[in-house]
């Protein structure tokens, strides 16, 4: 396959924060441990076996730590449109690793600094950003497209089972004539549909739009409120979060598809899909069972 097609693919992103902090946590030992091991950057002498060796070698790993959590928030909010989750791919993915590789290198220079290892003049820098990125491109990519095939397979494998509870939930009758009430947050605007109606909402900055059927044609509604908001005035099953930018009527749900990334939703009436967040994906399946 083409290089720059699998920088396309979908990937997974990871919204779990606990699950984020697990991973760099994991990230900041493998430091300690291929800095134990190799003893680069003037580490050769440093003894592991005396309290201040110990203490130095930790270090390394909370300097890390501490890189990873500060590179996750600020990254992500200097750079929304690329951490969209939506359209993350392989290639935002090996980037963004490639990134924080970097910085970690240079926290960690800025550290053997501080702690007497090493000085700091341009080729040092070179040289230690140099050996610290070379060493991790390769198994962060590896470790990339390992991960992307076997998300693809787990989600293709669980788009099948949830299409088939779709397929049974659509043999049932629901009280479509049920009425939902939408309003802006100033109670100014206000809009009343029936749940047989009603598709979608998405979030849109400070506004959210909703989506809905009228004479079988698609009209979309922009509201000044937030989604949460619309849909605690809604509380109904058939009524889901799937991400945290749409909730969704999931008797509109035609199809799910699976792909590298995760799941997206199909519907019978609108061309758009929508897609279903990691963390929300178990919900959307447990909401479609609550039908039943």
């Amino acid at each position: 396959m083409n290089i720059k097609l699998i920088f396309k693919e979908p990937y997974p992103y990871e919204d779990d924060y606990l699950v984020i902090l697990r991973n760099y946590f994991g990230a900041s030992i493998f430091v300690v441990f291929f800095l134990v091991i190799f003893r680069p950057f003037g580490l050769a002498t440093l003894q592991i076996a005396t309290a201040f060796g110990l203490a130095a070698f930790f270090g390394y790993g909370a300097v890390t730590f501490i890189i990873c959590v500060l590179f996750d928030k600020l990254s992500k909010i200097s750079f929304p449109r690329f951490f969209d989750d939506r359209k993350w791919t392989v290639g935002h993915q090996i980037i963004s690793m490639i990134v924080l590789v970097f910085f970690i290198g240079l926290g960690n220079l800025f550290y053997s600094h501080f702690m007497g290892f090493t000085g700091i003049s341009g080729t040092t820098m070179l040289y230690f950003q140099m050996y610290t990125v070379l060493i991790a491109v390769f198994p962060i990519s590896i470790i990339t497209m390992i991960t992307r095939v076997q998300s693809l397979k787990k989600h293709i494998r669980e788009a099948v089972q949830i299409n088939t509870q779709i397929s049974i939930n659509d043999q049932l009758h629901s009280n479509t004539n049920d009425i939902l009430v939408f309003s802006s947050e100033n109670e100014k605007e206000m809009l009343e549909l029936t749940l047989g109606q009603f598709v979608y909402a998405e979030s849109a900055d400070n506004y959210s739009e909703i989506v809905f059927l009228e004479n079988n044609i698609v009209r979309r509604v922009l509201m000044r409120s937030s989604l949460k908001r619309l849909l605690e005035m809604n509380k109904r099953p058939e009524l889901y979060l799937i991400h945290r930018s749409y909730f969704v009527n999931i008797n509109k749900i035609v199809a799910v598809e699976g792909n590298s990334r995760g799941y997206r939703c199909d519907f019978k009436e609108v061309e758009e899909s929508i897609p279903v967040s990691r963390r929300n994906a178990q919900g959307l399946k447990d909401a479609l069972g609550k039908l039943l």
